[in-house]
């Protein structure tokens, strides 16, 4: 099974969730600053960001997580949550992170600062794209369902 492959299985991108869930709940309880590595296509910020700090992100952003930010943390099984600020000004802003964007989870390094631990990697988030295509396809799928099942004459059908 290829990395194509995948992309397009629903319990192997289950498997990748739980893990980063399951890493981000220890490391939040053992109160251990890290930093994430996202997809920031994915990431909500409420309010919005200016213009001008949103398109300085890069596709793939890290997110430092320490001091205030980490004490303002927060988890689902869906999304990481948390308030930083962003630019010069320090603009404030909640942030709302789907674990499946998380491409990794980083340590720091306390004898050099220009490296950190990588503990965890999920390159399947750097495929947005591919997992968009996913969503729709279902959406298909469960709308020509319904469509069948619309007409009396299929309830045949319908398991």
């Amino acid at each position: 099974m290829g990395l194509e492959n995948l992309l397009y299985d629903k319990k192997f991108r289950g498997m990748q969730k739980t893990h980063c869930y399951e890493i981000l709940k220890y490391l939040i309880q053992k109160k251990v600053n890290f930093s994430i590595v996202c997809n920031v296509s994915c990431v909500k910020f409420e309010p919005e960001l200016p213009r001008e700090i949103r398109e300085a992100f890069s596709d793939l952003t890290v997110f430092i997580l320490a001091g205030y930010t980490f004490e303002s943390l927060e988890m689902d099984e869906k999304n990481l949550y948390f308030e930083a600020g962003f630019g010069e000004e320090n603009l404030g802003s909640f942030v709302t992170t789907p674990l499946e964007s998380i491409v990794q989870i980083l340590l720091p390094n306390d004898e050099d600062i220009r490296s950190d631990f990588c503990i965890y990697i999920n390159l399947l988030a750097t495929f947005i794209e591919a997992k968009e295509g996913i969503e729709k396809e279902d959406d298909g799928v469960n709308s020509s369902m319904r469509a069948l099942l619309s007409n009396p004459k299929n309830h045949k059908f319908k398991k």
